[in-house]
């Protein structure tokens, strides 16, 4: 195979060592609380990730710093189930009970930034939760980011990896150096977070529970109610600070690059920007106002209210409970399940196809149409003034049509768990759009009914969404195997 087992081992030790410090929050929060099994098993958890880290490390010393295309696709997969497997053992180790299999599907869902979960929060101790928003925080921006920017300081060129790991349909690159774009932007995340955090502080949502939802919107990783807390405290304000920094996290990342480099004119023009703006407000407008025709709120203001948390909370797939759609007319909710499909803006920590994708593929159907009126006639397809290359179009019309299809096959597979046709049929696209609620019996984003196997295949569509089906279904190509075939 010829890949780079040494790059591989450096970043999987690299990952394992920010997973490990990353975990010293939540074991000072369980020595803290005096929580005995908690501290113990944080303390073995952080220990071990650490060791490993050290141990893969020695291991690396003389690392060959050039990076071939399918050695980044195979690093980022390695990558993500280390911090999965990693991240499990707390969850199997604070000493309550939680099986091999939950404690795998909670963590692929933290990591994932799915508000999906087969445990239930309220049983969670203090600790595991705030290692649940962790994982959340750090997986909405990508652990692979940490990695470039410390690859970076290495020597290593982490272009490729980049490529392989940020979810959207082209990079587009701000800086000389992609490391130093990145650092950028991660900065950027921790100050967004931050003013997040501070607002709900001062509108009165005590400390821990501020904290954990801070980092899980940020994620677009939905709410933590730990203790009803949240719901104690759920003023208009803290829901409009919610729903707020929830589309502000499904904003293109590069948004605010151009922001912070005073590039605010071509920052607002950005097309993308405005269709995923439009798309909301269109949605908001038309569900307030079948949501009222149908009488499901007392006035128009309720509706609209309500209608724009849902749509929120579905075209950010953030999944926030916080406008029971469940009891929504069905016209709705088909519309709810269209938004979480299409998702946020690209490079953003929302799922789904992405809006830049979602409108390449419109456009390409407009085509389509044209050319069969105007057969000899030129019509490139243009994203504001920029036309996509038909290479870029091809490859966005491909992932769209591998979306569907997996979609297909995971609604059979899931459909052998004999639920009803709502559940059946949304669950598989609430998972690989990593929003996790969907309609029936996942209304609430709890998939604790399901057979084991039926979770890990759940655990399975979270990651192929989180990774955009590519890193690991490159897999199972046979030329991604054969060292002829590599470039």
């Amino acid at each position: 195979m010829a890949l780079n087992h040494k790059l591989i081992i450096r970043t999987a030790s690299i990952i394992l060592g920010i997973e490990g410090l990353a975990m010293i929050l939540s074991l000072g929060t369980a020595v803290y609380d005096g929580d005995r099994e908690s501290t113990v098993g944080f303390a073995i958890s952080t220990t071990l990730l650490l060791v490993f880290a050290l141990l893969g490390r020695s291991a690396s010393k003389k690392l060959d710093v050039k990076i071939k295309a399918r050695d980044s696709y195979y690093v980022v997969l390695i990558c993500w189930l280390t911090v999965v497997i990693g991240g499990t053992l707390p969850y199997l180790l604070v000493g309550r009970g939680y099986g091999l299999i939950d404690s795998v599907f909670e963590s692929v869902a933290s990591w994932t930034t799915s508000c999906a979960w087969v445990i239930d929060v309220h049983t969670m101790p203090r600790a595991l939760v705030l290692w649940k928003a962790t994982s959340n925080w750090l997986g909405g921006m990508g652990i692979i980011i940490l990695t470039i920017m410390v690859f970076s300081a290495l020597g290593v060129n982490a272009q490729k990896l980049a490529g392989a790991e940020l979810r959207g349909p082209e990079i587009e690159k701000h800086t000389a150096r992609i490391a130093d774009t990145l650092k950028i932007l991660y900065l950027l995340y921790i100050g967004v977070s931050a003013v997040e955090l501070i607002l709900l502080l001062l509108a009165g949502v005590p400390k821990f529970s501020a904290l954990v939802n801070a980092m899980s919107t940020m994620s677009t990783a939905g709410i933590i109610d730990y203790q009803y807390t949240v719901a104690k405290h759920f003023t208009p304000f803290v829901k409009v600070i919610l729903v707020v920094f929830s589309v502000l996290a499904s904003l293109n990342f590069v948004f605010y690059l151009k922001i912070a480099k005073r590039r605010f004119k071509e920052a607002f023009k950005d097309f993308e920007l405005r269709v995923f703006f439009g798309i909301i407000a269109v949605t908001t407008v038309f569900s307030a106002f079948v949501l009222y025709v149908y009488g499901r709120y007392d006035n128009m203001f309720d509706s609209f209210v309500n209608a724009a948390t849902g749509v929120v909370s579905f075209s950010c797939t953030t999944g926030f409970p916080l406008a029971h759609v469940e009891t929504w007319p069905s016209a709705l909710k088909l519309i709810m399940v269209v938004l979480m499909i299409i998702g946020g803006c690209a490079y953003s920590t929302s799922g789904g196809i992405k809006v830049a994708r979602f409108t390449v593929f419109f456009k390409m159907i407009g085509r389509g149409i044209y050319k069969r009126i105007h057969p000899r006639a030129t019509k490139p397809i243009m994203i504001g003034d920029i036309p996509v290359s038909p290479i870029n179009a091809s490859s966005i019309a491909t992932y769209i049509l591998l979306f569907l299809g997996l979609y297909v096959v995971s609604a059979i597979v899931l459909s052998l768990e004999d639920f009803d046709m709502e559940t059946t049929l949304t669950a598989p696209v609430a998972l690989m759009t990593n929003c996790g609620v969907g309609f029936g019996q996942v209304s609430g984003a709890g998939y604790h009914m399901f057979s084991a196997p039926g979770k890990l295949y759940c655990a399975f569509l979270m990651l192929m969404g989180r990774l955009e089906m590519y890193a690991l279904l490159i897999l199972f190509s046979r030329s991604f195997w054969r060292p002829d075939r590599s470039h």
